[in-house]
């Protein structure tokens, strides 16, 4: 066989083209056929428990997924033919994975229990972050102790926790789903991130300016959001106490970043710096002393139980193989829906009010790193990688988007997150109204599962011909339940998702750690802002008639003298 047959015949064989004829043969089978078992056929029931596993209090149900053992066959074939297990071993091996950056991805080092050696190749990064991990324990002890007193001499309350994007949103989730643990601390922890200083206004009317303490989490220090808000809180704090700013950085300012040099520059002192390396990326960064809030509002060693339950993910992912590997499973069938399917909508739809911030969370870390159309090699994808994602929380989503998810013309795919009980001390009759809650919203979760697959096979034989049609079905869907929410078990929700971005991206042959795709936008900000605050361009933007319109009638309402730009 001559070398350009052979070329043809591996393009025809290789793993992705056998996934793209294997989709033709899904066409015509729909979720109900493989969901049913037709004349008492026990292929339904074998398929469904093939499609089941539990990882601890975390099971999850993938038989939703419209999907056959044919095809987890075929998605482990491309799995293996990316090189997986070799890129996860240089991935905990610290090797420069990051290569637009050139650098390692090693977050996983800063949730690395002291008592377990870590890989070849990681100690250097473990060793680094179990120091800073003891020198945010100090802070948090010293602010729970009431030892750590303001510029006034008052001991700290509050926190205000100043980051954005991996800076915020991660702290921020795992503060709101654990905000109901019992604390014997009693601190409170707010956090500010958007730039126009909405959240930052109410938290100066009503908190006590002498015991609040500021945390500044910013890994480049240089994040424009995160600078204004800090010296809009800092000009507040030193207003109301009557106080010099460098007096209310040296009392009331935790900075966290990988530049100490800035932090130091800015005011704040050695003793109330905590440090991360550049091999943790922002969105990765929860684990880091990023998370310090996050240890100030439930005490430290529910911080640990949060570590933990992300390190066993880690070993997990580390060592599974991949037919029982939850992060690669989970990646399998999110490509399979993306890809093959041409799904390009999925919606995170957590039924517990806590999760309230998963979906935003998600966003970030999956659209942030895979949402990219060039590889590693330098050439343009062909092919959707992530899709978009949004949602809410369940039942309230219910009443506002699940209209079009059941009868639109949209197919998406969803993750449904539900936690199976709550333990609450209170009275029993509360209890008890608590409990058929709890009840009706994991129904809910069921049948709306059950529904986006189904479709109109879904309504009972007694109810047909009584009610509207029109279910559309065949929308892929995964469940996530949790015996209980926990740190433990955030830890492990959020990890499963980390590692499920990295398989991806093995996948796609992408870079998940970096983000050139939101660097122009904050460019041509910075030059648009000089020209709103009339100060020298530090660069010229191209300019369009629609923006100086918009120019100018900021200028108009703003009372500026306007901008000369399009003209009749």
């Amino acid at each position: 066989m001559n070398s350009s047959i052979t070329s043809i015949v591996t393009r025809i064989h290789t793993p992705v083209s056998a996934l793209h004829a294997h989709t033709e043969s899904l066409k015509a089978q729909s979720m109900s056929d493989l969901l049913s078992d037709d004349a008492g056929s026990t292929s339904g029931i074998r398929r469904a428990n093939s499609l089941a596993f539990t990882f601890g209090n975390l099971h999850i149900d993938l038989s939703k997924q419209r999907l056959t053992t044919n095809t987890m066959a075929l998605l482990k074939e491309w799995a293996e033919s990316c090189g997986l297990a070799n890129k996860r071993q240089a991935l905990f091996a610290g090797k420069k994975v990051n290569t637009t950056e050139k650098r390692a991805a090693l977050h996983m080092a800063a949730r690395w229990p002291e008592t377990e050696t870590p890989p070849v190749g990681m100690e250097e990064a473990v060793a680094c972050c179990q120091q800073q991990r003891e020198r945010m324990a100090e802070m948090v002890n010293r602010v729970h102790a009431g030892k750590w007193y303001g510029a006034t001499g008052q001991w700290v309350t509050d926190i205000v926790h100043i980051g954005v994007g991996g800076s915020d949103l991660g702290p921020r989730l795992v503060s709101e789903a654990l905000a109901d643990r019992p604390s014997s601390e009693k601190v409170a922890v707010h956090y500010v991130s958007t730039m126009d200083g909405s959240q930052l206004l109410p938290l100066m009317e009503r908190l006590n300016p002498a015991t609040t303490l500021l945390v500044l989490a910013s890994k480049s220090f240089t994040t424009a959001d995160t600078q204004l808000n800090v010296k809009t809180a800092l000009a507040w704090l030193s207003h109301a106490l009557e106080v010099d700013k460098a007096t209310v950085c040296r009392h009331q300012l935790i900075g966290v970043s990988t530049k100490p040099d800035k932090m130091t520059a800015f005011g704040i002192p050695e003793s109330h710096q905590l440090v991360f390396k550049e091999w943790i990326g922002g969105r990765f960064s929860l684990w880091s002393p990023i998370g310090i809030s996050v240890a100030m509002q439930l005490g430290f060693d529910a911080f640990e139980e949060l570590l933990a339950g992300a390190h066993a993910m880690d070993k997990h992912f580390l060592e599974a193989p991949i037919e029982e590997n939850l992060p690669t499973l989970m990646a399998l069938v999110g490509a399979w829906n993306c890809q093959f399917l041409n799904i390009s909508s999925h919606a995170v739809l957590p039924y517990d009010g806590r999760l309230k911030s998963l979906p935003a969370y998600l966003q970030q870390l999956e659209m942030e790193s895979n949402g990219k159309s060039v590889g590693l090699d330098g050439r343009s994808v062909t092919h959707t990688t992530c899709p978009i994602l949004w949602g809410d929380v369940g039942p309230n989503a219910q009443h506002a988007f699940y209209q079009l998810l059941h009868q639109g013309k949209h197919t998406v795919s969803a993750d449904l997150v539900a936690v199976a009980g709550r333990h609450v001390s209170t009275s029993e009759n509360v209890d008890r109204s608590l409990k058929a809650q709890e009840q009706l919203t994991l129904a809910n979760c069921l049948a709306q599962s059950q529904l986006l697959a189904l479709g109109d096979d879904a309504i009972p034989i007694a109810l047909r011909g009584h009610m509207a049609q029109g279910y559309r079905g065949n929308q892929p869907n995964s469940v996530l339940l949790f015996k209980s929410l926990d740190p433990a078990a955030m830890g492990t929700l959020l990890a499963l998702y980390e590692h499920k971005v990295f398989v991806q991206s093995v996948l796609w042959n992408l870079n998940p750690f970096d983000q050139p795709g939101v660097e122009l936008g904050k460019c041509l900000a910075t030059s648009l802002y000089q020209t709103l605050a009339g100060e020298p361009l530090a660069q010229q933007n191209v300019e369009d008639c629609g923006t100086n319109q918009l120019l100018n009638k900021v200028m108009e309402w703003r009372n500026k003298p306007q901008h000369k730009g399009c003209s009749l």
